[in-house]
């Protein structure tokens, strides 16, 4: 019922840095703040653009801001070229190309060029370096390699005091692709109350992404107050939809046909399945008047199929709510496409509650002419009892005479037997002349 939605999440890659000509990263504030066992790199130098290449990265930024990736590009070709570039001059060249290759969904082209930030260690800013490695990991998940994403995903999250709430979404969808579920549930849940925690709403996606673990754990009762997280923040018939389904997985019909009438009296359910599963909830609690009414309108207006299955439907929607002149026809559609004879015989029910005994009698005939009846000797009862009242007590008899092999029916055919005796009997006494003696004795 529930089509799980694909997760993606691509955050923006690191932006191309903003140069000046008093642009130096020192060493003090890097290792005060980036160094503190975070990670296993030891403290070093950080090295700074140097003089003569700041008025080139500014010209490079400056043709990225205005979107003229040709002049970024033979710039960025140009300094490239210059043959004593330090680290992080070298890193900020690969960061630029690295976004040139994503922004033209050159993948392979973006990871290689990222991948050689990470070789540089030696005076690159540990911020600036782990931040490179998170953007690693979600390229890797742009090219579903999702075992890679994981695995530079995780590299970072070890680096982070406070790691982001996309960090640990990142890392959760990872797993949820490579189908650990145990693993992604913990990560998707901090991701989700770390936004929380800020005030936020949580993101549709993400939501998603935690009721599709749940459903894969097989736990509905968690699943179902993601759901209605969803349909609080993003109201969508979908949702509501699968709500639906999380009730019938829990068991509970009633709050199944709760959720179905209510999308149904809000104009929601438009479909032939939606509209024949309400009618059969209705059926299931014991509602088949309200049944009857959303098939038949259904029916009425081409929604649903006049089909075997769902004239059966209707009609014994109609028959168990006493509708029996209005089940006729519904039922004699169904009947005629059934491949047995157990909608026949309940329409000659319907025919024998409106006491229209001869049309009972012609689809009693049809029933046991098809055959495949769950009670035949009790459709043979029938047919005597409505030959019967139509005083063909010889037909009558024969058909409880054939009863009488169905040991379920055979002392109530017996009966019956006895029954048409009897009346035979009295009828002929009735219509025995009556002779008046008038002879007057002297």
């Amino acid at each position: 019922m529930y089509r799980i939605i694909k997760p993606i999440l691509i955050a923006v890659l690191l932006a191309p840095i903003a140069f000046t000509a008093e642009l130096s990263l020192g060493l003090a504030g890097a290792s005060a703040q980036e160094g503190e066992g975070r990670t296993k790199r030891k403290a070093v130098r950080i090295e700074s653009i140097r003089q003569k290449h700041v008025k080139n990265f500014e010209k490079i930024n400056e043709a990225f801001d205005a979107e003229n990736i040709t002049e970024a590009q033979r710039l960025l070709a140009k300094l490239e070229a210059e043959p004593d570039l330090n680290n992080i001059e070298k890193a900020y060249v690969a960061n630029y190309k690295g976004n040139i290759f994503f922004s033209k969904d050159n993948l392979r082209g973006a990871l290689s060029e990222f991948k050689k930030i990470m070789s540089l260690q030696e005076g690159v800013p540990v911020s600036f370096y782990n931040q490179i490695m998170y953007v690693i990991a979600q390229v890797y998940f742009s090219q579903e390699n999702y075992r890679e994403a994981l695995n530079y995903a995780q590299r970072w999250l070890k680096t982070q005091e406070e790691p982001t709430a996309d960090g640990y979404m990142l890392v959760g969808q990872a797993h949820y692709m490579l189908k650990d579920y145990n693993r992604a549930l913990p990560m998707v849940q901090k991701g989700i109350q770390k936004y929380i925690d800020l005030g936020s709403t949580p993101k549709e996606g993400w939501l998603n992404l935690l009721s599709s673990i749940y459903r894969q754990k097989s736990d509905y009762r968690k699943m179902l107050p993601v759901l209605k997280q969803l349909v609080q923040h993003y109201p969508k018939k979908t949702y509501l939809l699968t709500m639906g389904g999380v009730y019938n997985e829990l068991d509970d019909p009633a709050r199944m046909t709760a959720m179905y009438q209510a999308m149904y009296d809000q104009g929601l359910l438009t479909a032939e399945s939606e509209i024949v599963t309400l009618s059969s909830l209705q059926m299931s609690q014991d509602n088949p008047h309200k049944a009857s009414e959303i098939i038949g309108k259904g029916l009425n207006d081409g929604i649903v199929k006049k089909d075997l299955k769902n004239y059966r439907i209707y009609a014994q929607a109609l028959y168990l709510s006493k509708e029996f002149e209005k089940a006729l026809d519904p039922l004699s559609k169904a009947a005629s496409r059934s491949s047995d004879g157990k909608l026949y015989n309940q329409l000659a029910q319907s025919y024998i509650a409106l006491n229209r005994w001869a049309e009972a009698d012609s689809a009693i005939s049809k029933a046991l002419s098809k055959g495949k009846l769950q009670n035949t000797g009790q459709t043979l009862i029938s047919q005597g009892l409505v030959r019967f009242e139509q005083k063909k007590y010889e037909s009558s008899k024969a058909a409880f005479n054939r009863a009488l092999k169905f040991e379920k029916v055979s002392v109530a055919a017996r009966n019956w037997i006895k029954y048409v005796d009897n009346e035979v009997y009295r009828i002929k006494e009735l219509q025995k002349e009556i002779v008046i003696n008038t002879d007057v004795e002297v």
